[in-house]
């Protein structure tokens, strides 16, 4: 059997779905040259975008890669699973559950030196603390630089990205009201 590349699964479902790639641009906050370059191998996709896409073509978003479960309300040091999204350079571990209700998703982040994520809107709040390194957010095109024990909260719905600007890797807290996870659509 032959595993997807997430550029195949984004094409597939997108056709499934009926749509262009303008209009999946549109709906996600993209941009319809990066989809397409996504759904050819050429670029990585952060988890938020993934999510957006996932929306706009109302599929589950693990349905475009596989995501570790946090079944328990509590996670540990050195027992979380770090997962990666293919061709994105980005770490993630898990750091929130999911229940009825839930509004709040929370991943750690590790990015390496120079990563600079795509630019992107989505629904809801978006909360960042910076374990280490040195990061900017640009939200709304100003720029907010951050170091280790720094922090910003903000409205998602505004254009935003981030880039790892120091000479270490970084590592972030983030914890936003997008839905970054599907388990109770898997159970």
């Amino acid at each position: 059997m032959t595993v997807d590349r997430i550029g195949e699964r984004l094409r597939r479902h997108r056709r499934a779905a009926n749509k262009t790639l303008n209009q999946v641009a549109k709906e996600s906050g993209l941009t319809a040259s990066f989809l397409s370059q996504a759904e050819r191998n050429l670029t990585g996709v952060s988890i938020s975008s993934l999510a957006n896409i996932a929306k706009s073509l109302g599929v589950p978003l693990n349905s475009l890669f596989d995501q570790p479960s946090q079944p328990q309300p509590d996670s540990h040091q050195g027992e979380r699973v770090r997962y990666t999204i293919e061709g994105q350079p980005l770490a993630y571990e898990r750091l929130s559950t999911s229940f009825p209700g839930n509004l709040l998703n929370a991943v750690k982040v590790s990015m390496p030196v120079g990563y600079q994520s795509e630019l992107i809107a989505h629904e809801g709040a978006e909360f960042a603390y910076v374990l280490s390194g040195r990061i900017i957010y640009t939200v709304d095109g100003r720029d907010y630089p951050l170091a280790s024990g720094d922090s910003i909260h903000f409205d998602a719905g505004k254009p935003h990205h981030l880039a790892n600007v120091g000479d270490q890797p970084a590592e972030v807290l983030t914890v936003t009201t997008m839905g970054l996870f599907d388990d109770l659509t898997t159970r």
